[in-house]
């Protein structure tokens, strides 16, 4: 294994332009993730948490500072290799759990692999692997109106595995459950972690950070 950080952002900074002048979302971040870190980012609504992991699944980008993805610079590269790394590197979990109505839940789960060469079958196979994981390879055949709320989002963290991530990046992951559903979600979580699966986790909910084995603070854009 690799020395190097997993993810290493250094003097990271975005801002946007509005009528009100500039706004800085996130100021001057330096982080460290290295493989196998479960790492939570807590802070109050409005913080910044959502902007940073847009910044570390790809999905944005920073205006000034260094993101070091396993050792390269991914400031630079073009649509097209962000989302070819997304689909290889990352895992996402967020609060919506934005599974498709007319899919089934293997189907759901499968879904990232479409982007892959491989036959169906296989796709399939790695997807059904992946729904037993989180314990819900019985659903596979469910469509998701069928499934309670934490049905939903263990069926949302197989999809994010189904690559074999580098890191799963969870924005507000029990944002839409109840207290027991969210619980079993950081159980879940708990056991990924322990099977050597790197998780990076934001949330406003100071119960559910403690879970992790580090948590850092993020207040009005800066990282404390």
């Amino acid at each position: 294994m690799s020395d190097e950080p997993l993810i290493q952002l250094e003097s990271l900074t975005k801002s946007f332009t509005t009528e009100a002048g500039i706004i800085s979302a996130i100021k001057d971040v330096n982080l460290t993730i290295n493989a196998g870190d479960y790492l939570s980012i807590a802070g109050p609504s409005g913080c910044g948490k959502s902007t940073l992991m847009s910044i570390l699944g790809l999905l944005d980008t920073a205006t000034s500072g260094q993101y070091l993805l396993n050792g390269h610079q991914v400031h630079d590269l073009d649509v097209y290799q962000r989302a070819e790394i997304r689909n290889k590197e990352i895992g996402f979990v967020f609060q919506a759990f934005n599974l498709i109505g007319d899919l089934t839940v293997l189907e759901n789960v499968a879904l990232p692999l479409s982007y892959r060469k491989m036959k169906k079958q296989e796709r399939l196979e790695i997807a059904m692997h992946s729904l037993e994981k989180v314990h819900m390879a019985d659903r596979a055949k469910f469509y998701p109106a069928q499934l309670s709320g934490g049905q939903q989002q263990r069926v949302a963290v197989a999809r994010s595995l189904v690559v074999d991530p580098s890191i799963l990046l969870a924005d507000e992951p029990t944002g839409n459950l109840d207290s027991a559903n969210g619980g079993a979600i950081m159980d879940l979580f708990d056991e990924l972690n322990d099977e050597g699966r790197t998780i990076c986790m934001v949330t406003h909910d100071a119960r559910f950070a403690k879970r992790s084995r580090r948590v850092v603070e993020l207040n009005d854009g800066v990282l404390r």
